[in-house]
């Protein structure tokens, strides 16, 4: 414990916060896929978490890597700077970072508890994804500054997109590969399959496109464990993966998230201890509360979000057939996604879900597709 001590310690200093005096300060969070966390209540009244990388993630030795380390930890810092600005309190306000091999760390504030699944009532979900599909909506109108597309890489000074081809031609030679990929699922897919989910998955590319002036840093990863909430019930945002890319595209990323891939990876080690499935209900109330904060009413977007979100349904089913194809799974897409039979289980799911997708908008009854 000494050791950790003094690392925290040690992280508070180089942020220019105070000296830690007593142990007592100091309350272990927990672990994530990739951190450790530890609550620490300064002597001022405010309180810090200090993140430590672990030393094995998902199965394997995690070596240290300084270029991937600051574009993590820059990405973060850009992100929360950004989204604050865009709505104060959506993000820690105080953050900062360290890369040292042996010493790294980040401190950001604490704000507050990670949601409870079990504790919020329908109404209650629906508000937190209305809140959060508003901010993901302003956010789109935001000015990052970032160069690039894709995620955000180092380049020893700053952050940027890991891409700077041409924006427009990249999506589309996306647009195609989506199609193409689907079209051989089908093809090898031993179960049945409804014509008519490629034809809708076509629909959705026909007018898909991106252009480098709507190009935006959004967030891909709002698990419920990174929502938390301020003593006050208002939203934070923690422990972003951020993105250039299509905001409408990572809207229905969200979508696809509560309303399938949560619910649905109860077997996978990754996410068993969350038991998502037992609270599919709440899931889909943040989902439904997300689309409405994020359209506004506008059921243009409406449409070009649960096209996104039918588009990633294909793709994460896609996904699954090609782990079966693999000769052998690796640790790492065991914890992922689990064993085979909880991947081949799964797929049988994923087609029943892309078969029942609902295009019918039920507060307006405007078909979306």
């Amino acid at each position: 414990m000494k050791e950790t001590f003094d690392l925290i310690d040690y992280a508070l200093q180089k942020s220019g916060l105070e000296e830690l005096k007593d142990p007592t300060q100091v309350q272990y969070l927990g672990e994530g896929a990739w951190h450790l966390a530890y609550f620490v209540q300064l002597r001022t009244g405010d309180a810090v978490v200090v993140r430590f990388p672990k030393t094995e993630a998902y199965g394997r030795n995690v070596e240290f890597d300084e270029e991937a380390i600051h574009s993590e930890y820059a990405g973060t810092r850009a992100y929360y700077e950004l989204a604050n600005q865009v709505k104060p309190g959506i993000c820690p306000a105080f953050f900062n970072y360290h890369v040292e091999k042996d010493r790294t760390f980040t401190v950001e504030s604490y704000a507050g508890k990670a949601i409870k699944l079990d504790q919020l009532t329908a109404v209650e979900a629906f508000h937190i994804g209305a809140e959060l599909g508003e901010f993901f909506r302003k956010m789109n109108a935001a000015h990052h500054g970032l160069k690039g597309f894709g995620y955000l890489s180092w380049n020893g000074k700053h952050i940027e997109g890991k891409y700077h081809s041409d924006v427009s031609e990249s999506m589309k030679k996306e647009n195609t590969d989506y199609i193409n990929d689907f079209k051989n699922f089908i093809d090898t897919y031993e179960g049945s399959i409804s014509s008519s989910a490629l034809v809708d998955l076509q629909a959705c590319m026909e007018d898909r496109e991106i252009e480098n002036h709507t190009v935006v840093l959004t967030n891909q990863d709002t698990s419920p464990e990174n929502i938390l909430l301020h003593s006050d019930g208002t939203v934070c945002l923690i422990d972003p993966v951020p993105i250039l890319y299509s905001g409408d595209s990572l809207a229905g990323n969200f979508l696809n998230n509560y309303r399938t891939l949560f619910p649905t990876f109860f077997n996978a080690p990754r996410y068993a201890r969350h038991e998502f499935d037992r609270f599919e209900d709440r899931l889909k109330r943040i989902a439904d509360g997300f689309l409405e904060g994020y359209s506004n009413g506008d059921l243009a977007i409406k449409r070009r979000v649960k096209q996104e979100e039918f588009i990633q349904l294909t793709d994460l089913t896609v996904l699954h057939w090609h782990l079966l194809q693999t000769d052998e799974l690796t640790s790492e897409q065991k914890i992922r996604y689990g064993e085979r039979e909880a991947i081949a289980n799964r797929i049988t799911v994923l087609v029943k879900k892309i078969e029942e997708f609902k295009w019918l908008d039920e507060k307006s009854g405007t078909k979306l597709a």
